[in-house]
C-alpha cells in the first residue's frame, strides 16, 4: 500500500512523535496505518492493498477402495483392518500371517496374533 500526505499532521509513530508532510510518500504498513487513522482528508491513497486470493476449500480425499472377498489379506491397512478381514477363518489367518511375514518388515503384534491363530487350527 501506498498513501501520498495531503495536509501536514503530526502523529506518533514507531516510538515517537513525527511529523509528516505534505507530498511525502509512505509505504507498507505505516501507508496502512494511516490510511485508517489520519486526520480526515490527511492522506490520498495511490496504491490500495492487492485483495488476497480467496481461500479454496481442501478436497475431501477419495474413498479407499474396497476389497472385494477375493482380495488378499490387507496387510498394509492397520491391525484392526487384517483381524477384521481374517475374522476367525483360520485359512484366512494363515493367509495372513503368510503376507505378513513377507514384508520387509512384519510386524510382530500381527505375527504373534496370526501365529496364534493358525495354530489353534493344526492343535484341534
Amino acid at each position: 500500500m501506498r498513501v501520498r500526505v495531503l495536509k501536514q499532521f503530526t502523529a506518533y509513530w514507531n516510538y515517537a512523535v513525527t511529523q509528516f508532510n505534505e507530498g511525502a510518500e509512505l509505504d507498507g504498513d505505516q501507508a496502512r496505518h494511516f490510511a485508517d487513522n489520519a486526520p480526515e482528508g490527511s492522506v490520498k491513497i495511490l496504491e490500495a492493498d492487492p485483495e488476497p486470493e480467496p481461500v479454496r476449500e481442501p478436497e475431501s480425499p477419495a474413498e479407499p477402495a474396497q476389497q472385494s472377498e477375493d482380495d488378499g489379506p490387507p496387510v498394509d491397512g492397520t491391525i484392526d483392518a487384517l483381524m477384521a478381514w481374517v475374522g476367525d477363518d483360520k485359512d484366512r489367518a494363515v493367509q495372513a500371517l503368510e503376507a505378513e511375514q513377507a514384508k520387509d518388515k512384519p510386524r510382530s503384534t500381527v505375527v504373534k496374533r496370526l501365529t496364534s491363530m493358525a495354530e489353534a487350527d493344526t492343535e484341534e
